[in-house]
């Protein structure tokens, strides 16, 4: 008898009393969804993967019973959710960003985005509006971005890894931390990627060489300027605002002329005045020289311990100065390894070079200075020696 009395006040509990304590409002919500099993979050856990159901689950976690995190892959396509875990709305990560944080987050978020894509692509996944999916992971999140809308069209998947000690102070939720890490840099070139190398030549120009510098900066590009020694006297602030943007600086002799016809004593005194030049403004001395109108001979070789750059890919920018021309002409000419010859005397180039650097991005290039293809394609450039292109062996 005293065995059926408990069974019964058991019973008696689980139906009248808890729910009454439940609907009193007197439970906590997570023992309510302990007691009865399933909540809202749950719900639409449900929902959201059978409506997935044709894609591969690759994610269902709660974070700390704050939001339960969904993905789902298929093939390349990447899909998440965000689940409130009380309410069980949809929600977007900024939700889940401390309330007076959140501008904060967000222009941190752009500033890492400027950091690792060129400004015509930033400008655009900068956007608010602009569609994306969340990745949640134990030490960072990753944002997965639509870029439709992107011109000219990037054709690879465009993402954005965000450590989590850089937005820690933001986050209304509990993380790990790593003790190093390192943010996505669009100056990191990738040595399997498809590179070439822009050179120009005749400068410093001023105006000119400064525009094309801050072109390549916003494009996340590097350049080699071949100037000329007696223009480099009267050039010091474009010549220190080359190199600290990231390019490199070569010598195009002292005063412009066919070394093929100067005596080589007077080759060889232009270009130790040229370097002095060089080195009284920067500090350093010049490692690679392209002799005008790329005439070098044996003796000129031979005479000059420099590492001689000529060119593969003539733009012709001197003779036409027509920036539609030049555009096509590179993009329907260029490969993997070339070295491009310009000019930074004329305005038609520096608008070429406006349109053509988002075009080589999207076309899968990475646009570097001579050192940097060199070091990218795994070779050491001789003294003594010419190259017109540096390819992989």
């Amino acid at each position: 008898m005293k065995e059926v009395n408990i069974k019964l006040m058991a019973t008696l509990f689980f139906v009248i009393v808890i729910p009454f304590i439940i609907f009193s409002g007197r439970l906590n919500d997570s023992l309510v969804v302990a007691l009865t099993g399933k909540n809202e979050a749950n719900a639409k856990v449900e929902e959201l993967i059978k409506e997935n159901e044709d894609k591969q689950l690759i994610s269902n976690e709660n974070y700390k019973d704050k939001f339960i995190y969904l993905a789902f892959q298929k093939e390349q396509d990447f899909t998440s959710f965000i689940v409130d875990a009380k309410t069980g709305e949809v929600n977007d990560l900024l939700h889940y960003i401390k309330e007076d944080k959140k501008e904060e987050f967000k222009n941190k978020i752009n500033e890492l985005l400027y950091l690792k894509y060129p400004k015509f692509i930033a400008d655009i996944l900068s956007q608010e509006e602009t569609p994306k999916n969340y990745q949640i992971l134990k030490n960072e999140f990753v944002i997965h971005y639509t870029g439709d809308s992107i011109e000219p069209k990037v054709e690879e998947k465009l993402y954005l890894r965000v450590n989590y000690n850089e937005v820690k102070d933001y986050l209304d939720f509990e993380v790990s931390l790593d003790s190093e890490y390192e943010n996505e840099n669009g100056y990191h070139y990738d040595k399997n990627k498809k590179t070439i190398a822009l050179t120009f030549d005749d400068g410093p120009n001023g105006e000119k060489t400064n525009k094309i510098v801050n072109l390549l900066e916003q494009n996340k590009a590097h350049a080699t300027f071949f100037m000329v020694g007696n223009r480099m006297e009267y050039g010091k602030e474009t010549i220190l605002n080359v190199l600290n943007k990231g390019n490199e600086i070569g010598s195009h002799s002292y005063n412009h002329k066919n070394m093929k016809r100067m005596k080589i004593e007077d080759i060889v005194s232009g270009e130790e005045k040229t370097n002095e030049i060089f080195h009284t403004i920067t500090g350093r001395d010049l490692v690679y020289t392209r002799a005008p109108y790329g005439n070098v001979n044996a003796i000129i070789k031979e005479s000059l311990n420099t590492i001689f750059i000529n060119w593969n890919l003539d733009t012709e920018d001197w003779l036409y100065r027509d920036k539609e021309r030049i555009v096509d002409h590179v993009m329907n000419h260029i490969n993997d390894g070339d070295i491009i010859l310009m000019h930074d005397l004329y305005d038609s180039t520096v608008e070429a070079v406006e349109e053509l650097l988002p075009k080589l991005y999207a076309e899968g290039y990475q646009v570097v200075s001579v050192s940097e293809l060199a070091s990218l394609k795994g070779k050491t450039l001789e003294v003594h020696s010419v190259y017109r292109s540096i390819k992989e062996n």
